[in-house]
């Protein structure tokens, strides 16, 4: 997520890249594990954009929009069921730990 700016780069939001003038943020694509920013759908008119903050911007189909938010999803989705697990993990562990310690 883009921190130090002086734009408000959270969706719904307009924001300026380069001469591009008042394109809409419509999603932030995490990219975990490739050591890249993140990615922004952007919006103007009729017209996508995929913006990586040094990588520049880069104009996109609908069918693109569509897929990068799909792939968002199915990751955010992952990490709920990661996060679910270790909880679950944790829970059985401080459990077992009590029955040992109740003894």
């Amino acid at each position: 997520m883009i921190k130090k700016s002086k734009q408000k780069w959270q969706v719904g939001q307009a924001v300026n890249v380069g001469f591009m003038r008042n394109l809409t943020v419509i999603a932030m694509i995490p990219t975990p594990g490739d050591y890249a920013p993140d990615a922004y759908i952007l919006n103007s008119g009729t017209n996508w954009y995929s913006f990586v903050p040094h990588n520049g911007l880069t104009r996109i189909t609908e069918a693109d929009v569509r897929d990068m938010i799909g792939r968002a999803d199915a990751l955010r989705q992952k990490q709920i069921a990661d996060a679910a697990a270790l909880a679950a993990s944790l829970l059985q562990a401080t459990k077992l730990r009590a029955e040992i310690l109740a003894r």
